[in-house]
């Protein structure tokens, strides 16, 4: 059976940063199920999943910002340092925190800081990077009727 809208699909894949800058997180291997069509996977994931066979396997190259888009037009902002969290220095590159207005501590990485004020990036640290998607089909199946009720009543990630 083809990968198709509609089917429930088992997939064992890993996932690297397609440039030099590091990485350290998880790249895997992982071991997901899912339903085609119902918005779980990346587009362009699924789109290159769709037609394939159990036991095919197929790359995807994403670009800069097809993973993780920041949304956010101005991620650059300056911060008094007496409200970052942590105490200095503040060296550049450096991962602090600052208290949001729901009291919730929001991560940020220095850019610079210049006499009382921090310049802040509050990017998602994968933004603007490309990356690697390895996915072998493991089984194909037709989505059981409660399987996509189920994913209509939780919308759509994507």
């Amino acid at each position: 059976m083809k990968v198709q809208p509609h089917c429930s699909v088992r997939l064992y894949y890993t996932m690297e940063a397609a440039d030099d800058a590091p990485f350290p997180y998880p790249t895997g291997p992982f071991r997901m199920e899912c339903l085609i069509g119902h918005g779980v996977l990346h587009p362009c994931l699924e789109e290159a999943l769709l037609g394939k066979e159990e036991g095919e396997t197929v790359e995807v190259l994403l670009p800069p910002g097809a993973f993780v888009a920041d949304s956010r037009l101005e991620s650059f902002v300056p911060l008094p340092v007496e409200r970052i969290a942590e105490d200095g220095p503040h060296e550049e590159g450096a991962i602090r925190h600052v208290m949001d207005a729901q009291r919730r501590l929001q991560p940020f990485r220095v850019v610079k800081q210049n006499g009382g004020l921090v310049w802040a990036d509050f990017r998602h640290p994968l933004a603007d990077r490309s990356f690697r998607f390895r996915i072998r089909v493991e089984k194909v199946r037709w989505a059981t009727l409660e399987e996509i009720k189920n994913a209509a009543r939780h919308g759509a990630v994507h």
